[in-house]
């Protein structure tokens, strides 16, 4: 399947002056994101040529398949920073937070004050793509309690409230924030969640971006662009990133 279009906007051209990409997978080995250092030395070495300034990139924190701890995050993190300076990779800051699935896991680490923030008291949550957990009331209750401050990792990926705009009311009106995959309007997750995730854009849903990069193949697809329709409103989504900086 090819995302080639001449239709399409470069990524290049897309990305506003110090954009922050707060979503990605660009520690080795932690998760299914990247698998060495060089591979992730050399995404990020294409994303400073794109003109991306600050990547704070965030592995999974899954229970039961990727439960990474903040001491196996941030060691990971020392270990990526110190390789990139001799790689001549100095354009481009490497910070790290992590994707928090809304589980038992999560959970628990709120209750003993053991979360990585994107910023300040910003957190990247995710649901299954299955459903959502039936305990979401509980779990925001305990993120605010905390302190914290939700962003919902592509919300336009969740089949599940597709067809009911209401549910995204609602996660709004309760605290969370919407961050929405660079990569879904690329096309790259199919037509459906593409055109799901414009619509989502057009009703002013979106409060932030992110590449959600795991890979040479999804670089690719980001370099490639967007769509000229919804090019410029892709530039003015990426610049609400600015408060990362």
């Amino acid at each position: 399947m090819s995302f080639l279009s001449k239709k399409e906007t470069p990524f290049y051209e897309v990305v506003p002056n110090g954009y922050v990409d707060i979503h990605s997978h660009l520690l080795p080995g932690i998760d299914d994101g990247v698998k060495t250092v060089y591979q992730s030395a050399y995404i990020l070495e294409q994303l400073e040529k794109i003109g991306i300034k600050k990547v704070i990139t965030t592995p999974h924190v899954i229970q039961d398949v990727w439960p990474n701890s903040s001491q196996t995050i941030c060691t990971k993190l020392e270990e990526m920073q110190e390789i990139l300076t001799p790689l001549g990779i100095t354009g481009v800051e490497l910070l790290s937070s992590a994707e928090y699935m809304m589980d038992d896991l999560f959970y628990d680490r709120l209750k003993q004050n053991d979360i990585l923030p994107l910023h300040k008291n910003y957190i990247l949550v995710e649901m299954s793509t299955f459903g959502p957990p039936i305990n979401l009331n509980e779990i925001l209750f305990e993120i605010k309690l905390a302190g914290y401050i939700p962003i919902l990792a592509h919300p336009e990926r969740y089949s599940f409230y597709e067809d009911d705009l209401k549910k995204y009311d609602e996660l709004k009106k309760s605290g969370f924030l919407f961050q929405l995959n660079l990569l879904s309007v690329s096309g790259y997750y199919g037509e459906n969640i593409k055109s799901f995730a414009k619509k989502l854009i057009d009703l002013d849903y979106i409060d932030f971006t992110g590449s959600d990069i795991h890979n040479y193949h999804q670089l690719g697809i980001l370099q490639q662009g967007f769509p000229k329709k919804v090019a410029e409103k892709i530039t003015r989504l990426m610049k609400k990133n600015s408060i990362f900086s």
